[in-house]
């Protein structure tokens, strides 16, 4: 991979990285930062020429994560506060005692505490947040090991990893990482993510027949990826 560049374009400054793919990919973050994907021969100018004719998209997409952002409500770790576990929301229930930990029960996180400090209550769920993903995201990364075997490719092997940017990608030794953060969606937007990954390790890019092998896997993946894409946790 190579290394990454900033430049300026009409839309602001972005950060600009060259693969073997045949287009140029814009990508907007939630933070409003702005990624371009080009091929390698591409000229900069090129390159400046398509981001200009997409200024009009990329401002929509900037108000639109603006507003997202600014409505978003702050995690809260105290009883009655939800968080989500897997696309579902559970309240929390905060309380005293020992064993010290966090019980999933019907509607409810039961956090057991020394004091009730939200700071304890913080570090316990994202504890048990990240055994969870763990067990989630390797039993599904695993079940694709004899597909891969049939089809001549690498074994997945997981690797949880915190992406600011992404959800998840693909090492050429099949290595998929996968962001924990992904905990908190539903179970059908984490396997979009693995089978996204695993056709990367037949096509790195995202041209038609990544799509296509997409598609065969997980025909349903536009939805999927949208879903996932409009997920507040």
């Amino acid at each position: 991979m190579s290394k990454l560049l900033r430049i300026e374009t009409a839309a602001g400054p972005a950060v600009l990285r060259r693969t073997t793919r045949k287009t140029l990919a814009i990508t907007v973050h939630p933070d409003g930062s702005l990624e371009l994907v080009a091929p390698q021969d591409a000229r900069e100018d090129e390159i400046a020429a398509k981001v200009a004719k997409r200024k009009s998209w990329i401002a929509t997409q900037r108000r639109n994560f603006h507003a997202m952002n600014a409505t978003r409500p702050m995690a809260r770790f105290v009883t009655g506060a939800t968080h989500r576990y897997l696309g579902r929301q559970y309240r929390l229930k905060v309380g005293i005692g020992y064993p010290l930990g966090v019980l999933l029960k019907k509607a409810y996180f039961q956090v057991t505490t020394t004091a009730g400090d939200a700071d304890e209550v913080e570090a316990l769920l994202k504890t048990w947040f990240r055994v969870k993903a763990k067990e989630q995201f390797e039993k599904r990364v695993l079940a694709w090991i004899p597909w891969c075997r049939k089809h001549h490719l690498p074994e997945p092997k997981l690797r949880i990893l915190r992406m600011p940017k992404r959800w998840g990608s693909a090492g050429i030794d099949g290595r998929i990482s996968i962001n924990p953060e992904l905990i908190h969606v539903s179970s059908r937007c984490i396997d979009y993510v693995i089978v996204h990954e695993i056709c990367h390790f037949r096509h790195p890019h995202h041209g038609p027949a990544f799509l296509r092998m997409l598609g065969s896997l997980m025909p349903d993946w536009r939805a999927v990826k949208e879903r996932l894409e409009q997920t507040e946790y």
